[in-house]
């Protein structure tokens, strides 16, 4: 006859204290990764936005630091070269401060005496160089003279 053995086995539980610990543990690691990803992303995009004015004024404190600028286009000082597409021209403040820019890529069609320029860009403390150039045309964004007409009854 053959005998047969059996082996008991040994099942272990875990405590529920335990899951809850894990799952708390995860959460905050899951939490603290999503703050980081948010914060590194501001910090990456994050740059301050000055007239002409506001960047001479904090001087050295902002040279080399990403900053997007605002002034007027003075056509006078536009220069393009088409074959290396290097554009520059001399933005201008209220007060008549100028700052030379310097931007590679296409000319706008917009870049005209009297358009409003936004820059994002380095300065180094002579001139600004822009990685991304928006013009605004002033002659777009005015508003429109409503004509008033005088419409007499049919009788």
């Amino acid at each position: 006859m053959s005998q047969s053995t059996t082996v008991p086995s040994i099942q272990i539980t875990e405590n529920t204290a335990n899951k809850k610990t894990k799952f708390i543990i995860g959460g905050v690691v899951v939490a603290l990764a999503v703050v980081y990803l948010i914060y590194a992303g501001v910090q990456s995009s994050a740059a301050y936005f000055l007239t002409v004015d506001e960047l001479y004024a904090k001087g050295t404190a902002i040279e080399n630091r990403t900053v997007r600028v605002t002034g007027k286009v003075d056509a006078e000082t536009i220069g393009f070269d088409n074959r290396d597409l290097i554009l520059t021209f001399d933005v201008m403040s209220e007060n008549g401060d100028r700052m030379p820019v310097i931007f590679n890529g296409p000319k706008p069609d917009q870049m005209r005496e009297g358009a409003e320029a936004i820059l994002e860009g380095k300065y180094d403390g002579e001139i600004f160089t822009a990685q991304s150039l928006l013009l605004k045309c002033p002659s777009r964004y005015e508003e429109g003279v409503i004509e008033e007409v005088q419409v007499d009854a049919v009788r």
